[in-house]
């Protein structure tokens, strides 16, 4: 193991210690598999970053240091730089295996000014880029508007706080697991916009995002509904991706969300497939906290046709145990 100590107030500090372990695996002094662990000090680093090596990495905020004192922050979009790879703040790439990000914050500052149709607000905070290899974060804030976190193949959050307003977790993944976490349906910068949790392209067959013991929050809409997720409208049974498969599973939302969790927006998208016990839109145990912040079982009635509500046996063999949820993701040597 190879580890790395960086200081923010030292220009591209993190940018800088990938640039040496590039460098050290390019002249031979460590082997492409060599553990990487970089520490981060207190403090804000403001770059763009990118990780596309195959060493292991963890990457940590210091011991003691709170993640919102330990935070990368900087600004891209769309409108900055073309396509989902290159549009965020930390973009983690196909040649990456197992990644670990750990107790510290990182923030895309952009805001919305005009349409999307004229300005590209897709901004990540973080990009895992990958279907190889698995991220983990742990502890973990991230925070942005539009996109906040896409994920492709494997990955699992804990204990994590994510923040956005409109398909802020998306992508192309085989299970992306959020447990413990809390997601946050901020105020939309250019009104009283609807918003959305989720735009699962899920790949074909695959269990896609599952929330397990997660809490949603929402800043209140006057006269726009909040929804868990939104179709992206192109599933067949035969594509390669795009299935909106998203499980909630002993999950409490606020009500300020939508009943209906899920929405077709009024026929525009077609859903696909329709909800089972490992695909599609599915929950377990949800519960609902209200404005007075009193917690009760979800009414279920109210939920997107499609949807589907598991019974206990179902339940109890796929999603229990955390095991059996990551029961496929590649195993480190």
């Amino acid at each position: 193991m190879i580890e790395l100590t960086v200081n923010s107030n030292a220009p591209a500090a993190i940018s800088n210690a990938f640039r040496k372990i590039s460098d050290m695996v390019k002249s031979g002094a460590i082997e492409n598999n060599t553990l990487v662990h970089i520490v981060l000090g207190k403090g804000v680093y403001s770059e763009l970053l990118s990780y596309n090596l195959t060493n292991p990495l963890i990457m940590e905020a210091a011991q003691g240091i709170p993640r919102e004192n330990c935070v990368i922050r900087a600004e891209n979009c769309e409108a900055f730089h073309k396509d989902t790879e290159n549009r965020s703040v930390f973009v983690i790439g196909p040649n990456a295996t197992f990644v670990t990000l750990k107790g510290f914050t990182i923030q895309n500052t952009h805001v919305k000014t005009l349409s999307d149709e004229k300005l590209g607000n897709q901004a990540e905070a973080l990009c895992f880029h990958n279907y190889r290899g698995v991220l983990t974060a742990e502890n973990m804030a991230f925070f942005s508007h539009q996109d906040t976190i896409h994920v492709k193949g494997f990955s699992h959050f804990k204990n994590c706080y994510v923040e956005g307003d409109v398909d802020f977790i998306w992508g192309y993944c085989d299970t992306s697991l959020f447990e413990d976490c809390t997601i946050h349906t901020t105020q939309d910068n250019r009104g009283d916009c609807t918003a959305y949790v989720l735009q699962s392209r899920a790949l074909n067959r695959r269990r896609g995002f599952i929330f397990k013991n997660c809490e949603f929050t929402a800043f209140p809409r006057e006269n726009a509904k909040i929804y868990i997720a939104r179709s992206a409208g192109t599933g067949k049974i035969d594509s390669k991706d795009r299935w909106d498969s998203v499980a909630l599973i002993n999950c409490t939302v606020s009500d300020s969300y939508a009943p209906e969790f899920f929405t077709d927006e009024e026929g525009t998208r077609e859903v696909f497939p329709k909800g089972s016990a490992l695909v599609g839109w599915r929950e377990y145990g949800t519960k609902t906290r209200k404005a007075d912040g009193s917690v009760v079982a979800s009414d279920t009635s109210k939920r997107y046709k499609m949807a589907y509500v598991m019974s206990d046996e179902e339940y109890k063999m796929n999603y229990e145990s955390t095991e059996t949820i990551l029961r496929d993701f590649p195993k480190s040597k």
